[in-house]
């Protein structure tokens, strides 16, 4: 996500924690401002209220998706109002799966949880949002956010994702997590943590298969306004955290990646075999691709033709070209457009 949708996710957390205290009405509209209860009890998920009617949020974004050929050229194919945060993968069977954030309007007790569509004409239709079945999930930890999809040898698919253990934004850091499926649909929860640093919070990971290795990628959002954060450090231009694992399971961190300009390891990784790319956030078309070998050293592709949007998830479709999805800027006129743009100037007097 990006990183005012970032901002706004964890005061979500606060205003879920806040409203079992009875205190939705302080919604806070910054995600370092989460002020959930100390050893407040996690709040029951199907109960989880919708945020106050007039109030900015990821929920004023939609998911964008776009064909890109290899001329550069771009179509827009498909529009997921309410939705953000995408990846995109392709299933054995050969269909295309989209994973994302699912804001409903009218359906509270899918709000804010992880859904998915398919696609069996290579992103031209797509079936509706389902949101994902989820067994074996720890009680009291937060729902699934931020999904990741990675294809499995074995035809299974697991999606990586972020969550905190104990619902308590002031205390607990956000880490990674994982559960596995056959269909895309219903996944088992994998226990334990995927990876996560101490006193930091890691989320939006992307992680690709390369070879025989499982390469994780996550932004470094810094700690400034993190509650109980040691230091107060700003999320830095171009670093992001990387870890490598054989298994997909047990991750060791490795040397931070880093890349030039104002770019953020926030978007999606592949594998062609040979190399890795990584397509992310910033830049100045908005976009970014680089190359690796070795998921350490990168270089950018500078001919690469981004689409307008955030937080990319790709795959490579049968014809060469690359479909993209990402999530758009706040729709017009919506709580978070206003929230970002500047309030008219009013005209001058007429003074005698």
């Amino acid at each position: 996500m990006n990183r005012q949708l970032m901002l706004l996710m964890i005061a979500w957390f606060a205003l879920a924690n806040g409203s079992r205290e009875g205190n939705s009405q302080d919604f806070q509209q910054r995600r370092d401002s989460g002020q959930s209860p100390r050893n407040a009890a996690p709040p029951n998920e199907r109960d989880r209220p919708r945020p106050p009617a007039g109030r900015p949020g990821p929920w004023d974004q939609d998911i964008l998706v776009y064909r890109t050929a290899r001329n550069g050229t771009s179509e827009k194919l498909a529009t997921f109002f309410r939705a953000g945060v995408s990846t995109v993968a392709r299933l054995r069977d050969d269909r295309l799966i989209v994973a994302h954030q699912h804001f409903p309007e009218d359906n509270t007790a899918d709000f804010d949880k992880v859904a998915v569509r398919f696609s069996s004409d290579e992103g031209r239709t797509w079936s509706g949002p389902e949101v994902i079945r989820l067994t074996g999930f720890p009680e009291g930890m937060r729902l699934p956010f931020d999904p990741t999809l990675v294809p499995l040898p074995d035809g299974r698919v697991r999606m990586y994702f972020t969550s905190l253990k104990q619902w308590r934004p002031n205390e607990d850091r956000p880490e990674i997590y994982s559960a596995t499926s056959s269909n895309g649909l219903d996944f088992a929860f994998e226990p334990g943590v995927r990876f996560g640093i101490a006193g930091r919070p890691v989320i939006d990971c992307a992680v690709v298969r390369h070879g025989d290795t499982f390469h994780l990628f996550a932004p470094d959002n810094g700690t400034v306004g993190q509650p109980g954060a040691p230091t107060g450090e700003r999320a830095p231009d171009g670093v992001g955290y990387h870890a490598t694992s054989s298994d997909g399971l047990t991750f060791e961190r490795q040397r931070d990646v880093r890349i030039e300009g104002r770019r953020h390891w926030l978007g999606n990784a592949l594998s062609d075999g040979e190399s890795i790319r990584f397509i992310g956030t910033g830049g100045p078309g908005g976009m970014w691709m680089a190359r690796s070998a070795d998921g350490q050293s990168w270089t950018l592709d500078r001919e690469f033709s981004p689409v307008p949007g955030a937080d990319p998830g790709a795959v490579r479709l049968k014809d060469g070209s690359w479909l993209v999805t990402v999530t758009g800027p706040p729709r017009v006129g919506t709580p978070s457009d206003r929230l970002r743009r500047p309030p008219p100037r009013s005209p001058p007097e007429n003074k005698p």
